[in-house]
Order: C-alpha cells, then structure tokens, then sequence
C-alpha cells in the first residue's frame, strides 16, 4: 500500500509540475488541459488505493475469527479449540443440523469427559471425536453426510495439529451399559 501511495505522489507532484511550468508559458487558461492529465495519470492508482484500503479493511473484520469459521452447508456451526488442541462442537448448531435424538444428558452419560457447559452463558459442547463416535450410531443420511464433514473439516486437522505439536491425547470413552 505505501508503494501505491508512493506512485500517487509521484504522479501527482509530476503533473503539478507540468501544470506550473505551462501556467507560467502559456497562462492559466492554457495550463487548463493539464487538469486532464491528472485524471488520466492518477486514475489507476487511485483504483489500487481503494482496493488496497477494501482489502485491508476486510482483513481486520476477520482478524477474530480467522482460521475458526465453520460453515456445513450455509449453517455456522460454532467450534472451540481447547489446549490440547481439541475442537468442540455447540450441540446447538449440530441438532440444527441433524436432529439427533440424544439429549444432553445422554450424551453427556454417554461421553463423561467430552460433553462440557463452555462460553458465557454456557452452552454445552461436544468434543470431535464424540461427535464423530455418536454421529456413527445415527441412521440418518444427514447424520453420515456431517460425520463426514466434522471427520474432514474439524477432526482430522486437529489430529494433524496434535500429532505435529506431540500433544498426547485419550480417545472418547463411552459409558459402560450396566
């Protein structure tokens, strides 16, 4: 951006150059032409400059969530990633998906160390790999087509983060039926 704003005070120091040099030749009325020539010399970088300014500003909107955006076919599905560089899904946004049965209660008896109550207010979140391990239990053709995409798009980066930082993890344990 400092190289675009460089070329416009350039050009511009340029033509106010050529138009002191033909007001003092041949008078301000035959300088007047000049004023065309700014438009064409500066018409580009002017353009460059707004782009540059759309740019950055689009960068710093999406600064916060850089990286952490999830989206499974147009629903924004919230996703929190912990120390040990595991991600959990807002139950909320994946009952909006698929529509599982299992309350919260369940899945939290059923998975004990990967359903947790985070954020303010708390809402409660499912760790990946529970999902993926409950989501396999669903019979439903939505159910496959997200456990998929958690599989692709959430779970197997993370694994690939944990396994280059050396963090060591426990699976999911189910609760044993008794």
């Amino acid at each position: 951006m400092i190289a675009i704003i460089a070329t416009i005070v350039l050009r511009s120091a340029a033509c106010a150059l050529v138009f002191w040099w033909m007001s003092h030749k041949l008078g301000l009325a035959g300088a007047m032409p000049v004023v065309a020539l700014f438009g064409v010399v500066l018409a580009r970088p002017l353009i460059d400059l707004a782009e540059a300014i759309a740019r950055q500003m689009r960068k710093a909107h999406w600064r916060d969530v850089e990286g952490r955006h999830y989206a499974y076919r147009g629903r924004e599905v919230a996703v929190v990633e912990d120390d040990e560089r595991h991600r959990w899904l807002r139950l909320a946004d994946v009952r909006a998906i698929v529509g599982f049965t299992a309350s919260d209660g369940a899945l939290a008896v059923s998975y004990p160390e990967s359903v947790q109550r985070l954020g303010r207010p708390a809402t409660p979140y499912v760790r990946d790999d529970a999902l993926l391990s409950h989501l396999a239990k669903e019979r439903s053709q939505e159910a496959a087509r997200l456990r998929l995409w958690v599989e692709r798009e959430i779970a197997f980066p993370a694994r690939r983060e944990r396994e280059r930082l050396g963090v060591r993890s426990r699976p999911p344990e189910a609760a044993d039926p008794e």
